[in-house]
């Protein structure tokens, strides 16, 4: 189990008073569906909503599982936003990720923020970019599923240990078609153009 799953109770611990969310929250990947060519990128946004309350809630950790079909997507890159401070600075945010994604399809993906919470809802305008993923497509065609997996009141965590993950509705999945290439498909369909022409032929 990675390291930020022991932050959340840790902060509890040291007696900070978490915040109590009522509404619900929205995960989304962004875009919600694409057609590929093999070869082609696919930049894939993770997307955060509805922290806002009577009053804004600052969010200061997430922890997600998102699980893709590796036979018809690689994996090329993860990337976290600002939005919980400078993922290039240890001393505003603790990152992880992204494990072993083209060998078990999951993309991991942790970071908790040492910011203040004034801190963070300045950075924190909804809806707001947690990560950025990047995938090449595979000369696979067909449909493939990307989706939040291991879902738990962990995956968002709020100040004080807040359990964001328990007010999330249900997360937006991906799907992305993988088709021939132009040059593929024209051949196929030629190949069964004279299929049809030998056809007529022996019919007649």
């Amino acid at each position: 189990m990675r390291l930020i799953r022991f932050l959340l109770p840790l902060v509890l611990v040291l007696g900070i008073d978490g915040a109590v969310h009522a509404l619900p929250i929205t995960l989304t990947l962004d875009p919600s569906s694409v057609v590929l060519t093999a070869g082609q990128t696919l930049t894939v946004d993770v997307i955060v909503d509805g922290l806002e309350d009577d009053g804004e809630i600052a969010l200061e950790s997430f922890d997600l599982d998102l699980s893709f079909d590796n036979t018809r997507l690689s994996f090329d890159s993860l990337s976290f936003g600002t939005s919980l401070g400078d993922p290039n600075n240890g001393a505003e945010t603790f990152l992880t990720g992204p494990g072993n994604p083209n060998v078990n399809s999951v993309v991991e993906m942790g970071e908790f923020s040492f910011l203040s919470e004034a801190a963070l809802l300045a950075l924190q305008s909804a809806p707001f970019v947690l990560a950025t993923i990047e995938f090449t497509a595979l000369e696979n065609p067909g449909v493939a599923l990307l989706e939040f997996i291991n879902l738990s009141g962990s995956s968002l965590g709020g100040l004080g240990g807040a359990a964001l993950g328990d007010d999330l509705a249900t997360p937006s999945a991906l799907n992305v078609t993988i088709v021939p290439e132009p040059a593929a498909a024209v051949l196929l369909l030629s190949a069964l153009g004279l299929l049809a022409r030998r056809g007529r032929g022996t019919r007649s």
